[in-house]
């Protein structure tokens, strides 16, 4: 069976530097076999401040209603974040709270991209917030260390075949994680009357 792997990028500031670390992400997933992938950049979606989640809107906008089709079909997800303020941005918890149900049951592989400690804060901030929705982190995770001087465009500055390597055993683990999940969930949906 295949997958879909879906990367979900955490920040609408201008300057972004650790969207470099989400495109290279993005193009390592596409070359995995069995595997479909995409980035969701937050700049591309309409959902701003949380006045109402994305099943109490009455008319949602057509973008609302394809990100949450996205989101139920994903069996899992990639996400990498800036850290700010020995956090993740508001914009990532307010992608993950307009849904719910999307998210459960699914594993969330966690990166991180900062300055001296590579964002190692946000990841753990998530891995709390990513069991609340539901979702399962995985054990591994990426911290990024001086994103601006690690990643330009295009990827990594230097040492490519050895992010490469780091990546590809991450993303390999996310896999593992995605495949025993999606038979567990066909499985309970099997076992239903």
């Amino acid at each position: 069976m295949g997958l879909y792997l879906p990367v979900l990028y955490g920040t609408v500031r201008t300057e972004r530097k650790s969207i470099r670390v989400a495109e290279f992400v993005l193009e390592r997933l596409s070359h995995r076999p069995d595997v479909e992938t995409r980035l969701f950049d937050p700049r591309d979606l309409p959902f701003g401040n949380l006045a109402q989640r994305e099943w109490e809107w009455k008319d949602a906008p057509g973008p609302v209603g394809a990100f949450v089709a996205e989101m139920a079909r994903a069996d899992g997800f990639v996400v990498v974040t800036p850290e700010y303020n020995r956090g993740f941005p508001g914009t990532l918890k307010n992608l993950f709270d307009h849904l719910y149900d999307e998210w459960g049951r699914k594993p969330f592989g966690l990166i991180g991209a900062g300055g001296m400690y590579g964002g190692v804060r946000a990841i753990e901030a998530l891995r709390v917030v990513v069991g609340g929705i539901g979702g399962v982190p995985i054990p591994s995770e990426i911290a990024v260390m001086q994103v601006g001087a690690t990643f330009a465009e295009g990827g990594p500055t230097s040492d490519r075949e050895g992010w490469e390597r780091r990546l590809d055993q991450f993303l390999g683990e996310l896999e593992w994680y995605a495949r025993a999940l999606q038979s567990a969930r066909r499985a309970d949906v099997d076992s239903k009357p």
